[in-house]
């Protein structure tokens, strides 16, 4: 294997770099092929003359591009015979939803066919979480992370490179390290948002906040939002984590900002029972934006953050290596649904 790595120490590129130039010729060449075992590192730093955490690194290298893999107590195999892919991404979601799904299907388009994207999703369970990471550790050149507040994730994190993590739509307040990261500003986008309904929000005897959602969870940041916005405008205001269907029938002459579809559905049926005129005695606005809500009921207001500049973003920043934090912007869409 040593006539095969060639290496010109007079060169001014990197000696692990021509390491990991060698294996890819080779795979190229025909000479090495998906499951071939490669030397160890103890063997090669001997044979090359080399220092072991050179070879370290140009290993390193190669098993983040998904090129070799180290299978435990036997060594390193070459594990794919693509050589051009660029990035090898390792995307941790915590659900599979609407918005989500633009997300991902941004962070795609911004990366271009250069890349591997892997998906996985943590439903918010710690022991899935610590898992998923554990075994994705070296063996992507980046990895995009949607945490969620709790302890032990974050000690599972830093198996993970650090300049190669990257934060998305929410930073927990119990996260500690401070990673790169496009996320949202919850507290000010609900305030600044609800404040551009200055004019028709007195209209409504009480403002009602339904802070659930069967899907995700909700961070607390928007639920303080809310109540500093209503608490300054001197307004009358209710926040339950109660489905609405639990309540009964809807009350006339209430604003209601839900975040679950399943009480918007329940808030459209009601209109329609009780002959409540949407926009006029009953207040409606929705969280996050989807396709459907642009239709339904002739189109329900909405606050929700750009999911597809967010996905755009983080890809770039990747391919940039930028290391800045970032907050993705948020809009208000008024389709006169209060």
């Amino acid at each position: 294997m040593d006539k095969l790595i060639e290496l010109d120490k007079t060169k001014k590129q990197p000696i692990y770099q021509q390491i990991v130039e060698s294996v890819k010729k080779n795979i190229k060449n025909g000479v090495l092929h998906s499951g071939d075992q490669l030397p160890s590192i103890n063997q090669l730093s001997t044979e090359l003359g080399l220092a072991k955490e050179t070879v370290v690194k140009a290993f390193r290298l190669l098993q983040q591009k998904g090129i070799i893999k180290a299978v435990q107590g036997k060594g390193y195999f070459v594990s794919s015979e693509d050589i051009i892919t660029e990035h090898r991404v390792f995307v941790l979601f915590d659900t599979l939803s609407a918005y989500k799904e633009v997300v991902y299907n941004a962070i795609k388009e911004g990366f271009g066919k250069n890349a591997f994207i892997d998906i996985y999703f943590h439903h918010f369970n710690p022991n899935v979480f610590k898992k998923l990471v554990t075994e994705a550790a070296g063996n992507y050149t980046s990895y995009i992370i949607l945490p969620f507040d709790s302890p032990g994730i974050f000690q599972s994190m830093k198996l993970l490179p650090h300049e190669k993590v990257y934060i998305l739509d929410r930073k927990p307040r119990l996260m500690q390290e401070n990673y790169p990261s496009v996320c949202q500003d919850f507290y000010n986008n609900i305030y600044s948002s609800l404040n551009t309904l200055n004019d028709r929000i007195g209209k409504y005897g009480k403002i009602v906040l339904v802070f659930r959602n069967t899907n995700t969870e909700v961070p607390v940041e928007l639920r303080e939002g809310f109540e500093e916005f209503c608490k300054e405008k001197n307004l009358d205001y209710e926040i339950t984590e109660k489905p609405l269907e639990a309540g009964g029938p809807i009350t006339k002459g209430n604003g209601y900002l839900v975040i679950d579809d399943e009480d918007l559905v329940f808030l459209v049926e009601q209109a329609g029972i009780q002959n409540l005129e949407i926009g006029k005695n009953l207040g409606i606005i929705s969280y996050n934006e989807t396709s459907l809500k642009k239709v339904v009921a002739g189109g329900i207001s909405v606050i929700s953050t750009d999911f597809y500049t967010m996905g755009r973003q983080v890809a770039e920043m990747i391919k940039k290596g930028s290391c800045e934090s970032v907050k993705n912007p948020c809009r208000f869409i008024d389709r006169n649904s209060f």
